[in-house]
């Protein structure tokens, strides 16, 4: 069967290969160079979301991507759009998220001679991405449906760890008018297609990559040791597995807020419990780290201990920020917790739980004694609320959720780049996964990215805002003692009307005034369903008492 035009035969061919991969969502900005690869995505069965702004686009792509697994493909005109895409592709380059990048470009002969809305993007994600493939253009007289084909199975395989660990790839593909499915569109006449774009029979990938699981790698000085299990984000997917051989091997599972593992028999208040180092009784004989560690530097410095210091990674990252691992391991830490024979017997894990229950509890009193809205006063309250995912800011929110926050929900976070940017558009990504989600920002990451609150869809997504009219974290930081401009340069007070702004996009929004109306709020919000924004305005000053007593608290529980 003849296709109208080459560029409309080579776009279909595309979306019908991502389709056969198993791709199910794409993102769409609308332009006209990649009118082609935008109604083709439409005619697929792959649902499309049309999206804007291609930064927001991106992002929302990296939400449902780090939501469920599987890639999410992206769509660009041609010029600047594409540009759009990077903070998202960097990203997903050093959080291993796949996303497929598709920037629309256009044909050779329009390059390099000033031609309107034509930049070079050849390359210009350069390493930030997996596999990178210049498509070419497409001609009447080429039958190319193989070579298309083959390069999208490629593409797919490449962003999901073929050759190295998941990340973005990035397709270009060159239109010629027309770009719409006719043979004239009124300002171009061009010729049919006459070569078969057909894929392989039964609906099968033109080529398949099977990504084969790491085996398992022997730990160096572990046998009957008191071992500490520190488990941070993208480590694996075993749960029951790693729980299990936690419990055989008598060892604490200290698990981070992204790690998936909350709600299992795991540690959590380390970075209190770590307040002044290593409590007496609680000093181990070994530490095994997995996955990317974070954001507690406390929980970090587990590994500047002096005892063998093994970090574990299923790609065979190097994930050692602080160069003080002894070991490095690439495998699956399941299968490799399994070849370690002995264990050192249930007390030791016990001891650590014993004492994390305390501080728990100690903890949760004090925020509830104080009263006040503050991050560690939200953190904890979203404890209790019945959310199934919960996406966190970086700076603070995403501190005081890996502090405070406990249950069996999943959590995500930006923690690659740990960027403020695109925050919203991907809580909105990470949202449309599931029927109940919550995401906690600052009023900043809220701001900055707005244009990813526009066309937000049918979700259902409760977004907290802790608004404190700027920039907090730094507050923590040297610049608070050291800069003549702090207020100006590092707070940056915005003085906006969040709650203004929030419905003025469609939201239901909320100014809180205390810490029962921040939880009625958002759980009203969680049972209600729909797109809800919860203001929870917080005094800098009070807050910042409030975190120096909670060290004070967990010094006394240590």
């Amino acid at each position: 069967m003849s296709q109208p035009n080459p560029s409309t035969a080579q776009a279909r061919a595309i979306a019908d290969e991502l389709a056969r991969h198993g791709v199910l969502r794409a993102m769409i900005s609308p332009g006209s160079r990649s009118a082609a690869l935008a109604i083709a995505l439409e005619e697929s069965p792959i649902a499309v979301d049309v999206v804007v702004d291609e930064r927001s686009a991106a992002f929302r792509a990296l939400g449902i991507s780090r939501a469920t697994g599987a890639p999410v493909a992206c769509v660009s005109t041609s010029g600047t759009a594409g540009a759009n895409f990077f903070p998202a592709v960097v990203e997903a380059d050093l959080s291993s998220v796949p996303l497929i990048i598709l920037t629309a470009d256009r044909p050779p002969e329009l390059r390099d001679v000033g031609s309107n809305q034509t930049i070079d993007q050849v390359g210009m994600f350069g390493a930030k991405v997996r596999w990178f493939c210049d498509l070419g253009i497409a001609t009447s007289d080429f039958d190319g449906n193989g070579y298309w084909r083959s390069a999208v199975s490629q593409a797919v395989a490449r962003a999901m760890g073929h050759g190295r660990s998941p990340g973005p790839v990035h397709l270009n593909v060159s239109f010629r008018e027309p770009t719409v499915p006719v043979t004239d569109d009124g300002r171009v006449q061009g010729a049919a297609y006459r070569y078969p774009i057909d894929g392989r029979e039964g609906g099968t990938p033109w080529q398949e990559s099977l990504v084969a699981a790491r085996r398992g790698a022997v730990l160096p000085d572990s046998e009957g040791r008191r071992g500490l299990l520190v488990v941070g984000e993208d480590w694996g997917d075993d749960a029951a597995g790693l729980m299990e051989e936690a419990r055989r091997l008598g060892w604490p599972v200290l698990a981070t807020a992204l790690s998936g593992l909350r709600g299992e028999e795991v540690v959590t208040t380390y970075h209190h419990l770590l307040v002044d180092g290593v409590p007496l009784g609680l000093a181990p004989d070994l530490v095994v780290a997995a996955g990317r560690i974070g954001p507690s530097d406390r929980l970090a410095a587990l590994t500047a201990l002096d005892v063998p210091r093994i970090q574990v990674d299923r790609w065979g990252r190097w994930h050692d920020p602080r160069r003080h691992s002894t070991a490095l391991v690439g495998g699956d830490l399941v299968a490799t917790l399994g070849l370690i024979g002995q264990g050192c017997g249930e007390e030791w894990s016990t001891l650590w739980m014993a004492r994390d229950a305390r501080m728990r509890e100690a903890l949760r009193d004090s925020v509830d004694a104080d009263g006040i809205l503050t991050g560690p006063a939200v953190a904890s309250a979203a404890s209790s609320m019945p959310w199934q995912a919960l996406t966190a800011a970086s700076s603070m929110p995403v501190r005081d959720i890996d502090a405070h926050t406990v249950g069996p929900g999943r959590v995500f976070a930006n923690r690659g780049a740990s960027g403020i940017d695109g925050f919203t558009s991907t809580a909105i990504g990470v949202a449309s996964c599931f029927d109940r989600t919550m995401a906690v920002s600052g009023d900043l990451s809220f701001l900055h990215d707005l244009s990813g609150l526009l066309g937000f869809g049918d979700v259902n997504l409760v977004l907290v805002i802790v608004d404190n009219n700027g920039g907090g974290l730094f507050d923590l930081l040297p610049p608070a003692e050291h800069s003549p401009s702090f207020e100006r340069l590092f707070v940056a007070p915005h003085g906006r009307d969040l709650t203004a702004i929030g419905a003025s996009l469609g939201f239901e929004a909320t100014r809180v005034g205390s810490l029962d109306h921040l939880e009625e709020s958002a759980w009203r919000g969680l049972e209600e369903g729909g797109a809800h924004v919860v203001i929870a305005p917080v005094e800098r000053g009070a807050e910042l008492k409030q975190r120096a007593g909670l060290d004070e608290v967990a010094r006394l529980v240590s």
